[in-house]
């Protein structure tokens, strides 16, 4: 069943040189493969993130979200790797999130759940009932 499976999300890009060079410098990922114009990099607990080419136009709305332990740390990360990160919000829930884009504004983006009270962490994970 679908809902068992492991699901990876998949990015157009347009240019898979300079895409590659964002999402392995200036992100840090590492290719997990690398098969027929798709390259796929693993991510954390068993997730991974896939790129492929295409002519596209960037969409504006999230396409992908990490979740991650120390914002501020990530953010300082991939500032000082050079990828441009919009400051980071706070929700008044708690959750703290930032946004960033790849070179063909793909935005993509990270929430930090705690801090954030139970419910709050559960519906921001859509987790919610």
């Amino acid at each position: 069943m679908l809902s068992n499976a492991h699901v990876v999300p998949t990015l157009a890009v347009s240019d898979m040189d300079r895409a590659r060079r964002f999402y392995e410098e200036g992100l840090g990922f590492a290719v997990e493969a690398d098969v027929v114009g798709t390259v796929r990099y693993s991510c954390g607990g068993d997730t991974a993130l896939a790129i492929f080419e295409r002519p596209m136009e960037p969409v504006d709305r999230t396409v992908a979200a990490f979740e991650v332990e120390d914002i501020e740390g990530e953010v300082d990360e991939l500032r000082g790797r050079g990828v441009e990160v919009e400051d980071i919000i706070t929700l008044p829930n708690g959750v703290k999130r930032a946004f960033f884009k790849d070179p063909d504004g793909n935005v993509i983006g990270m929430r930090q759940l705690s801090g954030a009270d139970p419910e709050s962490r559960r519906e921001a994970a859509g987790l919610s009932e």
